[in-house]
């Protein structure tokens, strides 16, 4: 038996203001927070970073934790823990193993890329509820906002 392939991406459910940043995906037709592929040889917060600029126009702060300080050794640098880690079956694709991160808008005004996206909105909570948001979205959108809120707080 042949096992699918499978893709490193990174996601970034970006805050701003208590609503979350998600983006109408012309091809899957759904409502998702920015992320694509992890190139080779890119760290997946490099790849998340390129990502949310590419797809937003926006810089982020990675808020997801970080073991700090980084070890003695010059050899060995901590990275962000993703919130979570998802497998995401993609019918007639090669299937997403995806590193879900949080990180908080900084300043400037999103503008989406046309080529992948149709539309760009920021969620509140309320919007989140709404049935045009996926379960899986919804949970992990509302989670972000809060623990962006509560690192402000």
């Amino acid at each position: 038996m042949r096992t699918k392939s499978k893709h490193y991406v990174a996601t970034g459910y970006v805050v701003r203001g208590g609503r979350t940043l998600l983006l109408f995906h012309k091809k899957l037709q759904m409502w998702l927070p920015p992320g694509g592929h992890i190139e080779e040889g890119e760290l997946p917060e490099e790849a998340l970073r390129r990502e949310i600029r590419e797809e937003t126009g926006l810089e982020v702060e990675i808020v997801s934790p970080k073991v700090a300080p980084d070890p003695a050794e010059p050899e060995v640098r901590y990275l962000h823990i993703p919130s979570h880690v998802q497998l995401e079956h993609i019918p007639n694709h090669p299937d997403h193993v995806d590193l879900v991160y949080f990180c908080r808008a900084l300043d400037g005004d999103a503008v989406f890329s046309v080529r992948e996206h149709e539309d760009m909105r920021w969620h509140g909570p309320e919007d989140l509820e709404k049935p045009h948001v996926r379960a899986e979205v919804r949970r992990t959108g509302l989670e972000a906002i809060r623990y962006v809120g509560n690192l402000v707080s």
